[in-house]
Formats: C-alpha cells, structure tokens, sequence
C-alpha cells in the first residue's frame, strides 16, 4: 500500500519553537520503519507545504499525521484536504495531542485516531485495511461509529524499547540541510529513551507514556548512533540522565568506537548536580550542551510546579556545567501573573548565572494534564495554534501589550550579543551558516510586536 506520513506545520505566527529549533519528524520516521514492505513517504510541511500537490502525485492509500497542540488546526486541515482531494484515502491521526485529546480529532474526515505509540498499533491497522479485515480489533485505536468515538481497547506500552525499528531517515533526507537546533544546523535527532518518572504540574509527558519509564540498551543507542553522518546529535530524550549507570555506560562506547560528534541532551539539575563526573566525562567526548529546565528562580513558585528539585541544586548543576565547558540552554516558565518586576529579577538572574542560551515560555495549561482541566474555565481562547508556550492563553496581570514588551525585554536583555556571537563563530563552536539565521530569529523574539499579531485578549 501506498502511505503518505505528514509533519504538519503549525499556523503561521511571528514568534514560536519553529524560530528555535526545527528538528527532523522523528515519530514519522519511526512509524515509516514500522511498514517497511509498503511504499511510504514522508511530507515535512513546516519546508514543503503544498499537500495537494502531494496527494495528486503520490495518490495514497493511507495518510498518517502526527503534531503537537500547536499543530492541532493545521493537522485538522491536512485531514480535511485530504478526505476532499482523495475520498478513499484512509485518514489516520496520532501523536501527542491526539492521544491525550482524541475528541478534537472527532470529525468525519478522521477515520482512525492511534493512541500512545504507533509502531506497533499502526502496522497492525496498515495489515488490517490491506487484508480488508476488520480494523476495530486493533487495540490503541479509536474509531468512529454513528458519529461518536469507539476505543477498541489499551495497548500497554511497549516494554523493550529495543525493538523499536531504527527511523526511516532516508524519507527527510531531502530536508536534512534546513533542519536545525538553535545554532546547529543539519542536526539529528537520537532517542534513547521514553517517559519520565517525575510528575511536574505543567507537563503532559508523563501523563502520554502512562507515568512508564523505559530506556534503549546502551549497545542499541551506540550502534545507531554510529551511523548518523551529521556532526550535531541531538539526544532527545525528557531527561538523558535518568540512569546514571547506563549514561556512563553509553559514554564508554562511545569513546571505545572513537565516534567524533558533539551533543545536545536535556537532564534535570538534580541528576547533573549529583553526578559531576558524568558532566565531565560526557565534556570528553563532545557534550556541547545541556537544555535544563530551571523553571523558577524562587523557591516557593519551583515547589508549587511539583518539580520535586531546589534552587540549590539548579545553581549547584550550573556551577558544574560551567566548570566543564559545557553551554547552559537554560529554560524559564513565566508566569501570566507576574509584574514587571518580577521580569526584571528573571533578567537579573539569569546574568547572574551566565547562561549561554536562556529560553522563556509561557505558563500554558497543556491539553491532558490536571492543570488544563483546573484552569479550564480561565482560558482566554481556544485555538491550539495559541499554546505554543510564546503566547499567554491565560489572563495576565499586566496589559497584554505590557506583558508583551516584558517577553521580549527577556530576550533582549540575556541573549548573547552579535559580538560573542561572532567569536564563537571564529572558534567554530558555532557554525558560520547559522549567523542570518540566529538574528532572524532575535530579532523576533526581542519584537514585542511579534508577540502581539494574534494574540487573544478577555
């Protein structure tokens, strides 16, 4: 059969993650793997938006799409073009979102909604429709019935995360120049593991993978690894140093085979702040830096995010990632209600700190969490292209224009300047090709018209 995989992008805004980073469709890659006897393809619409164009000249049988909230109206579209363009097209939605809120993808133009992960549920779905069996046996699907929604029963998570197919990268290589992370260009992405054992208020992964945490084999993680050609790996597991004892077995086989690249993980201060000597050994091998979600810079709003860390520990983590070279890509929450003096103090601290790389976002009540449902009622719109963590979907204390201003007070006052930009550049710490793109980018983020473009007020 023939299955067309979409990325779509989210709805045009002036600010957002996409000015950040813009990685390669990992899931879609993985999914693609998972039918490998079937002629797949995959549409990165974020580069190459012309679906239609797509649809005529492929003519698919299945199309898959995929996204996060903020992709939620651009993956309605997709399915909605498509049941127009192709009306035996089956139309199968996944992904985050979909999985936590399958609800707003019920609409007649959606036939199947995977729930949780697909590599296993959706080549079970593909076998069914080619056999013209009866697809609702499937477990992990929802499917509609007389105009409502039909679950076909859970399917626990898969336990052994080795047999996981290794991603269809060949599908993006014709985008593989335009992807990014922050600086790093051409980057690939490296998961290792799955889930998260904290419980953070703000956060929907543990409430995606079932509050279930489950890693790769170090063997597993190095032998792919060792095939990426690119020289940026960007690990993109919640928290790389979950298992210390696997993190220092996976640095060990990585210097053992010689393999030269530099890194990009994401761990929480208290497992860096605990453990140097993995700091250092991971600076030995190529770890260029650490996104670090510090949250907070006081204690009692920390608390009440239940991150179940400290100030403490988040400076303690800083001190040592500084002692090793190691770039801070430090990430803040700012809270809808806050003063302009309590910008102000976050500027001061994160100077204070020298963080190489701060990011600001928006407190945003994720659709799945507790936290969505509690402040239900509060919200000051209902477009999902909205929650993209740059736009306050929450009423704010200051003037939205004033909040606005604050945002990119933020930016303007703690990124690094084009002159230390520029010595990295001359050291090669950063590519040279990255410099237009970099000032697009803050010159963005520092805009508070930016913010402003459609953004909702009460």
């Amino acid at each position: 059969m023939k299955i067309l995989l979409i990325q779509p992008d989210s709805s045009p805004q002036n600010v957002g993650f996409n000015n950040l980073t813009l990685p390669e469709p990992l899931p879609l890659e993985l999914v693609a793997a998972s039918v490998p006897q079937h002629d797949v393809r995959i549409l990165d619409m974020r580069l190459e938006p012309n679906l239609d164009k797509a649809l005529e000249e492929f003519q698919p049988d299945i199309l898959g799409v995929t996204g996060f909230t903020a992709h939620v109206p651009q993956a309605q579209e997709v399915c909605r073009q498509t049941r127009s363009k192709l009306p035996s097209c089956r139309v199968v939605a996944g992904g985050h979102h979909a999985s936590l809120r399958p609800e707003d993808f019920n609409m007649p133009e959606v036939d199947y909604i995977v729930v949780g992960e697909g590599e296993f549920t959706f080549p079970e779905l593909v076998e069914a429709l080619e056999a013209g069996a009866d697809a609702r046996r499937v477990p992990g699907l929802f499917y509609r019935e007389e105009g409502r929604q039909v679950f076909s029963g859970p399917r626990p998570p898969v336990k052994d995360l080795d047999l996981t197919p290794v991603p269809r990268r060949d599908l993006t290589a014709k985008y593989r120049s335009q992807y990014y992370f922050r600086f790093w260009e051409s980057t690939y992405t490296l998961e290792t593991a799955r889930g998260c054992p904290y419980r953070c208020y703000f956060c929907s992964v543990w409430k995606f993978y079932q509050g279930k945490c489950r890693t790769k084999s170090p063997e597993r993680v190095v032998a792919e690894l060792a095939e990426l050609p690119g020289d940026y790996i960007c690990f993109v597991d919640d928290n790389f140093l979950q298992d210390i004892r696997r993190a220092e077995r996976i640095y060990s086989l990585i210097k053992e085979a010689g393999i030269k690249k530099q890194y990009w993980m994401q761990a929480r201060t208290d497992s860096i702040a605990r453990h140097p000597r993995v700091i250092e050994h991971w600076a030995e091998i190529g770890l260029s830096t650490i996104l670090v979600g510090f949250e907070k810079f006081r204690e009692e709003e920390l608390a009440a995010l239940n991150k179940k860390s400290s100030i403490a520990l988040n400076e303690k983590a800083v001190e040592i990632m500084h002692r090793f070279g190691v770039d801070i890509w430090g990430a803040f929450i700012v809270d809808p209600a806050w003063g302009q003096e309590d910008f102000t103090a976050l500027i001061d601290y994160v100077r204070f700190l020298k963080i190489s790389f701060p990011q600001f976002t928006v407190l945003t009540p994720l659709p799945g969490t507790d936290f969505f449902e509690q402040r239900y009622d509060e919200l000051l719109t209902h477009k999902y292209d909205h929650f993209d963590f740059f736009h306050s979907v929450l009423p704010t204390k200051l003037p939205l224009r004033e909040f606005y201003v604050n945002m990119a007070r933020l930016y303007a006052n703690t990124s690094m300047s084009l002159s230390e930009l520029k010595n990295r550049i001359r050291r090669g710490d950063i590519p040279s090709g990255s410099l237009k793109r970099v000032r697009g980018m803050l010159s963005q983020l520092t805009n508070p018209d930016a913010y402003l473009r459609g953004a909702e007020t009460p």
